[in-house]
């Protein structure tokens, strides 16, 4: 047959395919995340937890070391039949979403039309809260996800994840459950935004609260009065029922994750009655194998109100993962997943405003694909009353109007050099709600833009 009477379609399709085997393809940040994720659980259950080396790694899934190294590298790319090969061997499916172009071939067009891709820049929700386990729009910031999801599988690990709000704490722990989830183990996540401000203040009652809560989510029977409170006291009380009636009766690994565990810090008398407790647990999983069942998990936006003795907190044990910004690299990442075609400027001249705060950040990109307005537009009426900020900026600031005290600590911040040394309940507030930031010399705001409001707010009441 003649080829140039062939169908064009299928001509079409073939040069995709010589293009692949000639280009190959590479993982997309969600892609190798998902198999680092994978290959973690398979360590845990067949490898005693310790870490494969390529050359393992090529024997379990039939394909070269050097594959490997360049999947790992990802600047090489590698054929989508090892691909497809490796993923099935840790139990995962390849899909479109795992993958990204190499020397600008496009693995989606293998298997699906070519999409408008303006539509894409309505389909995504208001960035509000943790993302889903299936968005699209969660950036991975390696090797934080990778260091969790392995730690979670060590014996009586704590696992301690420290940001400001809106930096991903919540999104992240959702994937670490996840990842639990498949490993088989039973999955307690315990919100402290939940217990009431009288529980808190009581460390007895806030005990029994969280026993009461530990059961539950674990689908047990919860604990009766507790009949040997006032002799033994509640702390030996609390660690008998988990030991001996929740983690004896579950036997296997358990993660409890607990969320927002600053919200004890301003509560001294339970801070130092649960946080030794959390400890304690950590270090009997050194000789006690019911402890070891336990991997706990706790996420904080700030320890600088803790006036405790450095003895009774859990916060110099486990592995401290402190969710970084974005990078510029990372905000184009997301800005690609709105269907923008920005450059590395463009990602500079929206991080001057916020810097790399993830979502600030995604407030901005959403808002401009959504209009579509332009960045230029954008930042212009991004400082004003008007500007896409106004609703996240009044949400912050709430709390303030009932603290009058904080209007001459906050104007020193806008002073010249911009560092001005806090009271340290108040440090813990505006640390908590992502407004300030430590330096070696005091405190300073963590970005232009709240600079901009409180000038607006503070200087004009």
């Amino acid at each position: 047959m003649n080829p140039e009477n062939r169908d064009p379609e299928k001509q079409d399709l073939e040069k995709r395919r010589i293009a692949k085997r000639k280009r190959g393809i590479v993982l997309s940040d969600y892609g190798l995340s998902r198999l680092q994720g994978a290959i973690a659980r398979f360590e845990a259950e067949q490898n005693g937890g310790d870490r494969y080396s390529a050359e393992a790694l090529s024997d379990l899934a039939d394909v070269s070391p050097s594959s490997i190294r360049r999947l790992w590298a990802a600047q090489a790319g590698v054929d989508q039949k090892t691909l497809r090969k490796i993923f099935n061997t840790f139990g995962l499916t390849l899909t479109d979403a795992d993958l990204q172009p190499v020397d600008g071939f496009n693995p989606a067009t293998l298997s699906q039309p070519q999409v408008d891709v303006s539509l894409g820049r309505s389909l995504h929700r208001y960035p509000s809260g943790p993302l889903p386990l299936q968005s699209s729009l969660y950036i991975y910031r390696e090797p934080i996800e990778a260091l969790a999801f392995h730690e979670m599988t060590q014996v009586g690990c704590v696992v301690r994840i420290k940001a400001p709000p809106g930096f991903g704490k919540t999104s992240l722990l959702l994937r670490m459950l996840d990842q639990a989830q498949q490993l088989g183990y039973a999955i307690a996540s315990i919100d402290l935004q939940q217990a009431e401000t009288d529980i808190l203040e009581n460390p007895n009652q806030f005990l029994q609260w969280f026993s009461m809560s530990l059961a539950m989510k674990l689908g047990l029977v919860p604990p009766p009065e507790n009949p040997w409170g006032e002799a033994i006291g509640m702390s030996f009380s609390t660690t008998l029922y988990v030991r001996n009636q929740l983690l004896s009766s579950i036997q296997r690994p358990v993660l409890l994750a607990i969320n927002a565990i600053d919200r004890v810090f301003a509560h001294p008398a339970t801070a130092q009655a649960f946080l030794p407790l959390l400890r304690s647990w950590h270090e009997e999983a050194g000789h006690d194998a019911v402890w070891q069942h336990l991997r706990l998990v706790v996420t904080y936006a700030t320890d600088r109100y803790l006036l405790l003795d450095i003895i009774f907190l859990p916060f110099n044990v486990g592995l401290p993962l402190a969710l970084p910004e974005f990078t510029p690299n990372q905000v184009l990442e997301l800005a690609q997943r709105y269907a923008l075609s920005w450059s590395e400027a463009e990602a500079n001249r929206l991080m001057a405003l916020v810097g790399g705060h993830p979502t600030l950040v995604h407030l901005a990109i959403h808002h401009i694909a959504r209009q579509p307005s332009s960045l230029d537009a954008f930042l212009e009426a991004a400082t004003t009353p008007q500007g896409a900020y106004q609703r996240y900026l009044q949400t912050m600031f709430a709390s303030l109007q009932d603290l009058p005290w904080t209007m001459e600590p906050l104007k020193a911040l806008l002073q010249p050099s911009g560092v001005s040394v806090l009271d340290p309940m108040l440090a813990f507030k505006l640390e908590g709600a992502g407004l300030v930031i430590p330096t070696p010399n005091g405190w300073r705001l963590s970005c232009e833009l709240y600079r901009y409001y409180l000038k607006r707010y503070i200087l004009t009441e």
